[in-house]
């Protein structure tokens, strides 16, 4: 049996594809950009009775035992745990909707989505959720991160459209952020996390 490209072909298997001509493009060696220069992480010391689990929005789950429940959504009550994650050279403190695998954190105006953090681990028994304003920082309180400059930030919470909803507190601010809506949130009185 002969292949006519001018006649339709009817059968099993398809006929082979006739050569044109055409020859693969040459190889060319491999171009790579210029590498990028990654700032030295802000070095923050974790304090017992606390500790830090890496997590993404997909992995979250897996520390179900082990996260500190630090809020819950209004909307659906929803737990919401804290979490802090490196965004603009700076270590921020922020939440993570468990259930809806959403994590945030209150940065320059903005609710910022972030994609990998950590995931605040404590017993509830060591810890406790002391009133304070301002830049009244309490004896005890643990600290949770820095911004971009080096200044200390702390893990607050406070009480807003029907939430209890963990940020940053950031005392040269005298203010705790929180981040909700798609944007970020300032109030003088809330809540801080310390050792008890």
């Amino acid at each position: 049996m002969s292949f006519d490209p001018n006649e339709p072909y009817i059968g099993y298997p398809p006929p082979p594809m006739p050569f044109v001509g055409i020859d693969p493009l040459p190889a060319t060696p491999s171009t790579y950009p210029e590498p990028i220069e990654i700032p030295d992480p802000v070095e923050v010391v974790d304090a017992p009775p606390v500790d830090w689990a890496p997590a993404s929005r997909q992995t979250a789950y897996t520390l179900m035992s082990r996260a500190y429940l630090a809020g819950k959504e209004g909307w659906d009550r929803s737990p919401l745990w804290a979490i802090r994650s490196y965004v603009e050279n700076g270590l921020i403190p922020g939440k993570l909707a468990v259930m809806h695998g959403a994590a945030y954190v209150p940065l320059r105006g903005k609710e910022v989505p972030v994609h990998d953090f950590e995931v605040l681990c404590a017993q509830p028994e060591a810890v406790q959720w002391v009133p304070t304003m301002d830049d009244a920082i309490p004896d005890g309180a643990i600290p949770a991160g820095n911004t971009g400059d080096g200044e200390p930030l702390y893990l607050g919470r406070v009480k807003h459209r029907g939430s209890l909803t963990p940020g940053k507190v950031h005392p040269s601010h005298k203010r705790c952020y929180i981040s909700y809506g798609g944007s970020e949130i300032g109030y003088r009185k809330y809540e801080i996390l310390c050792e008890v």
